[in-house]
């Protein structure tokens, strides 16, 4: 079978393989892998510079989607047929997340998605949208369960408003569902381009942060001098003083990524004289993701996929994924 290798640190040392195909034993569950799509923490991984340790050599890339195949010995969640994506933490099945499941993730240290055929354990998959082709589906295991993660962790509900930085997936997936939820959203772009392709998305209100960079205050102002409910804060040490002046008193920060930087120098005041509730998110449990999964069959929720590569198109997938042109999420299909 085809996989894709990492065999050093370094995007050159991505290398097509030809392994053989796996069959599963007690507990797993044999997927024929039909997609993929990317995450930063994919690019950390094969830069070399994840926060976790990895052994290598590694098939990479957390996020994916396929068909069971084959289920091994007291499997009962799937059957041969169902469709299915992965799950990226695979030991958190519910309640909060504990010190002794940290690590079990899918795509490094554990065996990524870039194999034609691959063995999960039967709780590190999850049932795919009935609506969604295997390219829709793969981008639902982090960065649509982040976003539903912060709106879950905020309460929003109909009426608050929630900022979303950027217009990666997270972003995007975040601007989508607090939509379906009843919110107002203000969209922050570097690019006037995907501010106008963010309204028409459901975005309320776009904020160019190039043109504007104290836009915590041009945020304050859209929202009568209040402030937003939510901050869905995806871009870390850079941006984080802005978005603590857009909340709003008892306001709420998803801190998800770091993609601006992970090393924090900010003033407590604001924090503490506007009682701001910061909350770090590291997408959720297995419980969460079929809450997710019922959500979006329920309201056919049709993800953003900015482009889609071939399985080895592996190397530019993940360079526009760096330059930060994308618009959504990016998808390999396998089939290409």
């Amino acid at each position: 079978m085809r996989s894709i290798q990492l065999n050093a640190f370094g995007l050159d040392h991505l290398k097509l393989a030809d392994l053989p195909a796996p069959r599963p034993r007690p507990n797993e569950v044999l997927v024929r892998m039909e997609a993929a799509s990317l995450n930063y923490r994919d690019y950390l991984l094969i830069s070399g510079n994840l926060y976790r340790g990895v052994n290598l050599p590694i098939a990479p890339i957390s996020d994916g989607a396929g068909t069971v195949m084959e289920v091994g010995e007291a499997v009962t969640r799937f059957k041969p047929g169902d469709r299915v994506t992965t799950f990226y933490k695979s030991r958190w099945l519910g309640g909060r997340m504990r010190p002794e499941w940290e690590g079990a993730e899918i795509g490094g240290p554990d065996e990524g998605v870039m194999r034609e055929f691959a063995n999960f354990d039967a709780y590190s998959l999850a049932h795919a949208p009935a609506h969604m082709n295997a390219l829709q589906a793969a981008t639902l295991p982090i960065a649509a369960l982040t976003a539903w993660q912060v709106l879950e962790q905020a309460h929003v509900t109909t009426g608050q408003t929630v900022l979303v930085i950027g217009t990666g997936g997270v972003s995007i997936f975040a601007l989508q569902l607090a939509k379906l939820r009843g919110a107002k959203v203000i969209l922050l772009s570097s690019s006037d381009e995907k501010l106008a392709r963010g309204k028409a998305l459901g975005a309320d209100i776009g904020i160019n942060y190039r043109t504007t960079p104290q836009w915590g205050a041009a945020v304050r102002e859209a929202t009568g001098g209040e402030g937003v409910d939510v901050v869905v804060e995806t871009a870390g040490a850079a941006t984080f003083a802005q978005s603590l002046e857009a909340v709003r008193m008892h306001g709420f920060v998803g801190v998800v990524g770091f993609l601006a930087g992970g090393e924090l120098q900010a003033s407590l005041i604001p924090i503490i004289l506007k009682r701001v509730q910061v909350q770090g998110i590291s997408v959720a449990s297995l419980e969460q993701h079929e809450r997710l999964v019922a959500a979006l069959g329920a309201t056919q929720l049709q993800p953003v996929l900015d482009s889609v590569y071939g399985f080895g198109q592996l190397r530019a997938a993940i360079e526009q994924m760096i330059a930060g042109t994308h618009f959504g999420k990016i998808g390999i299909d396998f089939a290409k």
